[in-house]
């Protein structure tokens, strides 16, 4: 081994160590616990015990779990369709040339800079249903007849319910900085020589967007639809901050859910059970990703 091979090593070796300590231990950790009877109300008495699939086979049974995976494929699937739709539009309007771009894009981007916490306090404000500004705006404006309760409506059209919809316009307001910045950056890749030749063959804004921007824009889109649905199975912040997973299960995701089963409810080896569905959720998508990057390379 050559001095630079190691120089390499030693610089990476912060990172792996931190990673292995802070990453992988514990995920390692929390697949042992969720294969054990781990309950701190009975573990003096029983202590934990080895069950195998004991606590799989129990959550999966329970009718408010499978309702909270769904739940939780509703929430992401939603906030990262429109996230990203939203995204395309507004990163090509920031993307063109016109006066006040800057201002424009200052505006756009400064939910960014608001954390998810600090959003979810000033959106619950905003939606509470007899203070809510939004219902006095509508009201005023003659657009509905009695006030909406955004956060605690337990009906339901579909699979949709207004509590979770409002969480999820709160989700993309907050995260949809980061993602025309990303499609900003992939929009700036491309040569300008390639829209001139769109034109010259007489393609409208479509046919551009179409044959020019999206295809160039695939590799940022695999990236960005990898690493937002990764973020939506595990998301956790707004759902319990402003619902608590309420009303009637309407709101609760998987993470919201192992919080409260391991914290509150004190019940770690079905907590950690939840927790490795999320993480099986997770490495399909990840497999995914990577199966459509490997196919992408090999074309």
């Amino acid at each position: 081994m050559n001095e630079k091979n190691i120089f390499c090593y030693v610089m990476v070796a912060p990172a792996l160590a931190i990673t292995i300590v802070l990453g992988v231990y514990p995920m390692i950790d929390t697949m042992l616990i969720s294969f054990q009877s781990y309950d701190l109300l009975t573990l003096q008495n029983e202590g934990t015990r080895w069950i195998g699939l004991d606590n799989y086979r129990e959550i999966l049974a329970n009718e408010k779990f499978l309702q909270t995976i769904s739940q939780t494929v509703i929430f992401t699937v939603l906030a990262v369709g429109i996230s990203v739709a939203m995204g395309l539009f507004l990163a090509q309007i920031v993307n063109a040339e016109f006066r006040g771009r800057s201002v424009l894009r200052t505006i756009i981007l400064s939910p960014w800079f608001v954390p998810p916490v600090v959003a979810s306090a000033i959106w619950l404000w905003l939606l509470e249903t007899n203070t809510s500004p939004i219902n006095s705006i509508l009201l005023d404006a003659g657009l509905i007849e009695r006030k909406i309760r955004f956060l605690t409506d337990s009906d339901t059209i579909g699979p949709f319910s207004i509590p979770m919809l409002s969480i999820v316009a709160v989700r993309c307001w907050n995260g949809l900085p980061i993602i025309i910045i990303f499609l900003l950056a992939g929009l700036q890749s491309i040569p300008k020589s390639l829209y001139e030749a769109a034109e010259m063959d007489g393609g409208g804004v479509w046919a551009k967007f179409r044959y020019v921007t999206l295809p160039m824009l695939q590799p940022v889109l695999m990236v960005l639809f990898a690493l937002l649905f990764l973020g939506g199975f595990g998301h956790f912040e707004m759902n319990y901050i402003m619902t608590g997973g309420g009303p009637r299960n309407l709101t609760n995701v998987l993470a919201v859910w192992t919080y409260q089963e391991g914290f509150q409810f004190l019940r770690y080896g079905k907590a950690a059970a939840a927790g490795g569905i999320v993480l099986v959720m997770c490495s399909i998508i990840s497999v995914f990703y990577l199966w459509a990057q490997s196919k992408d390379n090999r074309s």
